[in-house]
């Protein structure tokens, strides 16, 4: 009904517009310049109906186009985050060949390609090919200039990988010296100098290790313990029995309760002849808590009375009767007690529960010295054995008369 209503307006209200403009079409001049366009009104009017139209029509075909070339950005982009999830599951998973073509195709349309690059590096670096992974860790600082950190320390973690520790200390230290080594960096740094044996690089590095609030406290002392003891091990080396003391009371509170940090002040103590004082600490941190190096130490002890800590050897060992290195420390003590049935009784329980060559070794030398030459060859061969993996196939060899 509506529709018809306005057909019929549209239809009266034309026929009255054609009735004035028959009778009266107008005149419409337009000049430019040295020209004159002249038309009627009506002319005039289709002209701008129609300009309106051909205008109207570019726009929505320039609109058009537009939309389209969002339509396929989106979905490329769209496209580019799923392979990029597939990527990261691959790796995961281990699938390392797929995970690399998935993130570098994924690279161009990614949200961040310098993530996709670092992975695909990751990637690359697992199948061996150093080559492709450092033109994607090109590619990545290329996509990310401002994020040189992210590529140099992820290069650094794949050079440790590897066992290139010197080639992954000079990468580091190429970032330090442009003064972008963020707290990772600081840490792999730290960890490489530790590995290195570069003390005074580590310990130049430990006011910033302790500002670093990523790395937990313990973290932190466990990486400098090894310039902390370093003063004592030379100490011990001197046997300056004050030196040892002195640099043990210059250890933070925390590195003293590493086990290795009660183990290097044991050691020095005893390289300087002071086991007195090394038994009472290895004593005391045993009392707290077993620990394997530990108590191989204190079977090192050589005291006056050495049935003293044979009794607090055997002390322990009764609340833990199956711990193989404490039944070894209490042979040693044994022996130096003169119990040669009970060394021997200690010795054969410690092989049992865990074979050691060191072990082993010091069971064949015992059997040696009781004339026991065959049992002790024995055991040193079923020692080698472990240690191979398996016993060789030789053939039968014949003696021949001469």
């Amino acid at each position: 009904m509506r529709g018809s209503i306005l057909t019929a307006s549209a239809l009266v209200g034309g026929g009255l517009l054609a009735h004035f403009v028959l009778q009266d079409p107008g005149y419409v001049a337009i000049s430019v310049g040295v020209s004159l366009f002249e038309t009627t009104v009506p002319v005039f009017v289709l002209l701008l109906i129609g300009l309106y139209v051909l205008t109207r029509a570019g726009v929505e075909s320039l609109s058009a186009k537009r939309r389209l070339a969002e339509l396929r950005a989106q979905r490329r982009h769209r496209r580019a985050r799923d392979d990029t999830q597939r990527g990261l599951l691959d790796l995961a998973a281990g699938r390392w060949r797929s995970a690399e073509e998935l993130l570098t195709r994924a690279a161009p349309d990614a949200d961040f390609p310098a993530v996709n690059y670092l992975v695909a590096a990751r990637a690359a670096d697992l199948l061996d090919a150093t080559d492709r992974r450092d033109e994607w860790l090109a590619r990545a600082q290329e996509a990310a200039p401002a994020e040189r950190a992210a590529t140099l320390v992820t290069l650094a973690e794949m050079q440790m990988r590897r066992g290139q520790l010197a080639a992954a200390l000079q990468t580091l230290e190429q970032l330090e010296a442009s003064g972008d080594l963020n707290s990772r960096g600081v840490e792999l740094m730290a960890r490489l100098c530790q590995k290195l044996g570069r003390g005074e690089q580590l310990r130049a590095l430990a006011p910033r290790l302790r500002s670093t609030k990523e790395l937990p406290e313990a973290q932190v002392n466990e990486l400098l313990a090894q310039v902390q003891l370093e003063e004592l091990r030379a100490a011990g080396e001197r046997r300056d029995v004050a030196a040892i003391n002195a640099a043990w009371a210059d250890v933070p509170r925390a590195t003293r309760r590493l086990s290795q940090a009660v183990a290097a002040y044991a050691r020095s103590l005893m390289l300087a002849d002071d086991h007195a004082a090394a038994e009472k600490l290895l004593r005391e941190a045993l009392d707290d808590q077993l620990d394997p190096a530990l108590t191989r130490l204190y079977g090192d002890v050589v005291l006056k009375d050495p049935l003293g800590p044979l009794d607090r050897a055997e002390h322990w060992l009764r609340k833990s009767p199956e711990d193989a290195e404490l039944l070894a420390a209490s042979a040693k003590l044994a022996l130096r007690a003169e119990l040669i049935g009970k060394a021997r009784s200690y010795l054969e329980a410690s092989l049992a529960r865990k074979p050691t060559p060191e072990n082993a070794l010091l069971y064949a030398e015992l059997l040696e010295q009781l004339d026991e030459g065959d049992r002790a060859r024995a055991i040193l061969r079923d020692s080698v054995a472990r240690s191979v993996g398996r016993r060789p196939t030789l053939p039968r060899v014949r003696l021949r008369r001469q």
